[in-house]
C-alpha cells in the first residue's frame, strides 16, 4: 500500500496537489440553469473513461462540454479522472444537455455524444466542478459556445483559490503578450492591454504592443463581428482596454491568437 501511495504521489506533479480535497459541483439549481442547450435523456453511469469521457450503462460514450485540460498537463488529467471518478460512481444517474441541434454540436467525430451532464438527485453540474477545482481550462467552440458566462464564473473561483492550473507554479496560468509566446502550440488564456485595433481585409487585429510583427497580436474574423456587435463589444473601440483572451498560440509574426467564437473575449 506505501508502494502504491508512493506511485501516486509521482503521477501527480506537486505544483497541481490540491491543499484541500476536491469541491463538490455546485447545484446548477433547474433545468433553466443549461439555457441555450437540450435536455436530451438521463442516463446511469458504468465508469469513468477518461478525464473528459464516460461510458454509460446504454453503452453510449459521452464527452464532456465546456472543458480543456491543459497539454502537458498529466498531473491534472489524472485528478479530473479520479475527481469524476469520486463524483460519478457506478449507477450514477445524470442528465445530458445537449446542442439543440440534432445534426450539429451534438456528437463529436469520434461518434461520441458532446454534453453537460449533472447530477440527477441534486442537479450539481459536473463540468462545472472540473472546471472549479482547476483542473482544466473553461473552454468554448463555434458548435458549443453556449454556457460562456457560467464556464468563466466557475473559473474565476479556482483562480481567486489558486487552484490547480492556477498555482503560481503551474506553468499553465494567465499569461501575459510579453510571455504569450511561451504557450506556443497549447490552448492558453492571455489578458494584456490593447494597444491599437486595426482593420484588414475585413478581418480585424488587435496589436498588444508597437511592433506588430514581433509582439503578441489577436485576430477576429469579419464572420465574427456581428456577434460582438450582439453582445455590445465595440471592436474598434478596445484600443486602451484591458481585455482576456484564450485559444490556440502559435507563432506568426510573433506570439498569434485566431478567435473562434466571440465569447473566447472578455473586456474587463
Amino acid at each position: 500500500m506505501l508502494l502504491l501511495l508512493f506511485i501516486g504521489l509521482m503521477v501527480i506533479p506537486q505544483s497541481h496537489a490540491q491543499e484541500n480535497p476536491p469541491s463538490a459541483p455546485e447545484p446548477a439549481a433547474t433545468k433553466a440553469a443549461f439555457k441555450g442547450f437540450k435536455h436530451t435523456g438521463t442516463g446511469r453511469v458504468d465508469q469513468i473513461i477518461d478525464a473528459s469521457t464516460i461510458l454509460m450503462k446504454d453503452g453510449k460514450i459521452v464527452r464532456l462540454l465546456g472543458i480543456e485540460y491543459p497539454q502537458k498537463g498529466e498531473g491534472l488529467m489524472v485528478a479530473g479522472k479520479a475527481y469524476l471518478q469520486k463524483t460519478l460512481p457506478e449507477s450514477a444517474e445524470v442528465m445530458l444537455f445537449q446542442n439543440p441541434s440534432k445534426t450539429y454540436g451534438r456528437v463529436n467525430r469520434m461518434g461520441h455524444d458532446l454534453a453537460h451532464i449533472a447530477i440527477k438527485s441534486s442537479g450539481a453540474w459536473v463540468n462545472g466542478g472540473i472546471i472549479e477545482n482547476g483542473f482544466a481550462y473553461a473552454y468554448t467552440d463555434k458548435s458549443n459556445p453556449r454556457l460562456s458566462d457560467a464556464l468563466y464564473a466557475v473559473e474565476a473561483k479556482a483562480r481567486e483559490a489558486g487552484k490547480g492550473i492556477w498555482t503560481k507554479d503551474s506553468g499553465f496560468g494567465v499569461l501575459t503578450p510579453e510571455n504569450a509566446g511561451d504557450g506556443e502550440g497549447q490552448f492558453r488564456v492571455v489578458e494584456g492591454i490593447v494597444m491599437t485595433a486595426a482593420s484588414s481585409k475585413n478581418n480585424l487585429y488587435l496589436n498588444f504592443g508597437n511592433d506588430r510583427m514581433k509582439d503578441f497580436t489577436v485576430m477576429i474574423p469579419s464572420s465574427l463581428r456581428k456577434t460582438f456587435a450582439k453582445r455590445g463589444v465595440d471592436l474598434m473601440g478596445l484600443s486602451g482596454k484591458t481585455i482576456r483572451v484564450r485559444g490556440w498560440v502559435r507563432i506568426w509574426n510573433g506570439p498569434f491568437m485566431e478567435i473562434e467564437t466571440a465569447e473566447r473575449v472578455e473586456v474587463k
